[in-house]
């Protein structure tokens, strides 16, 4: 996907999109997901990825959006957007699932 921004920030796939030629049948439709749907999801992702809460004890603030997207990125972790159910998936070995409003 690639970053887009209509009003908001966001995120789309248009694989196959040309405008130089009409969408073929078979091709997958375009895949949209707005950004302010996703962050809110990204601290209990963090959180499922490192055992925070049970490491620093049940108590323990999830980390802050921005802090999210920064261990994300530093750890290199994909998300797979499936836009038939609306859900992310991390490129993880437990494969972290979550759906999106």
């Amino acid at each position: 996907m690639e970053s887009h921004w209509t009003h908001r920030p966001a995120y789309r796939c248009r694989h196959g999109h040309s405008s130089a030629a009409p969408p073929l049948p078979h091709r997958t439709p375009n895949a949209y997901v707005r950004e302010d749907h996703v962050l809110p999801h990204l601290p209990a992702l963090v959180i499922r990825l490192t055992d925070h809460a049970a490491a620093l004890n049940e108590a323990a603030a999830p980390p802050a959006p921005v802090a999210a997207v920064e261990y994300l990125r530093a750890e290199s972790n994909s998300m797979i957007f499936d836009p038939t159910t609306r859900t992310l998936t991390a490129d993880t070995p437990r494969g972290e699932r979550f759906a999106i409003g």
